[in-house]
């Protein structure tokens, strides 16, 4: 059995539950949400399924903003085929996928197999907006959970930062002043060992494996949250998957 629903931009009062709208009382912004599912067989007459699934809070109204966010959902988080709209580009994406796993799926299977709940490949993504914290910044936030066979999945969150007014998506060069970057590493440095009990970096590697397939870096994977900011590192990297996600908050640079 197969199941793919496309969902045009809905009111997030009737269409998603507890996505948290990002609005001001002076410019409430036009929240929907776009939605995809596809649940397949795996083999003609297998009980086990591949699932796709994808959720994404859009904006409505024409400006820039929803603009830069609807160009982001389709170009950064959703990889693959590009389309006009974030409905078509979801179309396209889940398309790429399932053909992919058609192909592998049909090789690989054994209906005799002990372990097929191994074939059960899932791919989820969930994207929307963050509580808010200033009338001038919109922050949103994506995750991704799939299994695509092997030993674990994967799971990944990503932040997205959009100054309201124009539209733009803010980088971290907008937000650590030129000549500031070694202090913030630095004291990214300092909070992760301050957070983890260790004394020094090298203590810090041996105790959780931070930093040992990349040093820290400015990644543009951060959430401005009022007086302080937030540096996420995704799994593999600066360190082993068992490591999992590695958040470091630390005040925001001066002279911004």
């Amino acid at each position: 059995m197969k199941k793919l629903l496309l969902f045009p931009l809905v009111a997030l009062a009737c269409a998603c539950t507890g996505g948290g709208t990002a609005e001001t009382e002076q410019a409430p912004l036009e929240w929907g949400t776009a939605k995809l599912c596809i649940e397949t067989p795996i083999a003609p007459d297998a009980k086990e399924c591949y699932h796709i699934e994808l959720n994404l809070d859009t904006l409505g109204g024409g400006d820039a903003l929803a603009a830069e966010l609807s160009a982001v959902l389709r170009d950064s988080v959703l990889s693959g085929p590009v389309r006009a709209t974030v409905i078509g580009t979801m179309a396209a994406f889940a398309d790429s996928i399932e053909t992919e796993w058609k192909k592998e799926l049909a090789e690989w299977y054994d209906p005799e197999a002990e372990f097929k709940d191994m074939y059960q490949y899932h791919y989820t993504v969930e994207g929307r907006p963050l509580e808010q914290v200033s009338d001038s910044i919109l922050s949103y936030r994506t995750s991704t959970d799939c299994y695509l066979g092997g030993a674990h999945g994967s799971y990944v969150i990503h932040y997205y930062n959009f100054d309201r007014k124009g539209g733009k998506l803010i980088g971290i060069k907008d937000v650590v002043p030129a000549g500031k970057e070694a202090s913030v590493l630095k004291a990214m440095e300092q909070q992760l060992c301050k957070d983890w009990g260790a004394l020094n970096l090298a203590d810090l590697q041996q105790k959780t494996g931070i930093t040992m397939l990349s040093d820290l870096y400015l990644t543009n994977n951060f959430l401005l949250k009022g007086d302080s900011i937030e540096f996420l590192f995704n799994q593999y990297e600066i360190a082993p998957y068992a490591a999992g996600l590695i958040g470091v908050t630390i005040p925001l640079p001066a002279n911004r």
